[in-house]
């Protein structure tokens, strides 16, 4: 049969999804973007701030407002929330063989799986992912097809302003009993990917968890 020249499934291809994205590169454990900006990303463990107490919390907001008056420099937080299906974990939960418990543990696994069964019934589940981004901002743009000598010019000049930014942040983050450490570029990679590709998996308890 033949096809349907004005079906739009039969449409040639123009343009890849990248020539509307302005990430040019990740090189270096460094974003790239197509104006010529250099972005180094923190990833940042947290904290549930409503389970500290009100000492905590106070010493909390002290050592943010600390970090925030320290700043000579700009910087972006990225805070991403998704919600996370975790159905697959009931049925894991369901499946698992557990003859070698006592008859007391068997039943604290038993309300343990009724809890999970309510939480997902009458609560949201979110994953949150939280993101400090540095910019260094250079005038010379880029394209995803410039020679990489081009790219690593300017990397050079931004790696000289964001690295002492990075050690200045990391320093802060842990005055604030927060872990973080520079994403690389695998890691970059991965989280733009399943930005534009929502129908991805978590990984909780060794089980794949589709959003």
């Amino acid at each position: 049969m033949a096809s349907n020249p004005t079906d739009p499934r039969n449409a040639p291809i123009v343009a890849s999804t990248q020539e509307y994205l302005e990430i040019a590169d990740v090189i270096s454990d460094l974003l790239l973007t197509k104006n010529g900006t250099v972005c180094l990303i923190i990833r940042t463990s947290s904290v549930n701030f409503d389970l500290l107490s009100e000492v905590e919390q106070d010493i909390k907001i002290q050592s943010f407002a600390s970090l925030v008056n320290s700043l000579d420099y700009d910087m972006q937080i990225l805070i991403e929330t998704q919600k996370v299906n975790i159905s697959s974990y009931v049925e894991f939960l369901d499946q698992m063989d557990t003859p070698d418990l006592s008859p007391g543990l068997k039943r604290q696994f038993t309300i343990y799986k009724e809890f999970i069964r309510n939480l997902i019934t009458k609560k949201e589940i979110l994953d949150k992912k939280f993101m400090i981004v540095i910019p260094f901002r250079s005038t010379t743009p880029v394209s995803p097809l410039s020679p990489l000598e081009y790219k690593h010019k300017i990397l050079e000049t931004a790696i000289n302003f964001l690295y002492p930014k990075k050690y200045h942040m990391l320093k802060m983050l842990k005055g604030m009993g927060l872990d973080g450490y520079q994403m690389t570029n695998k890691e970059i990679v991965k989280y733009f990917f399943d930005v534009f590709n929502p129908d991805n998996q978590i990984q909780i308890e060794g089980i794949n968890i589709r959003l």
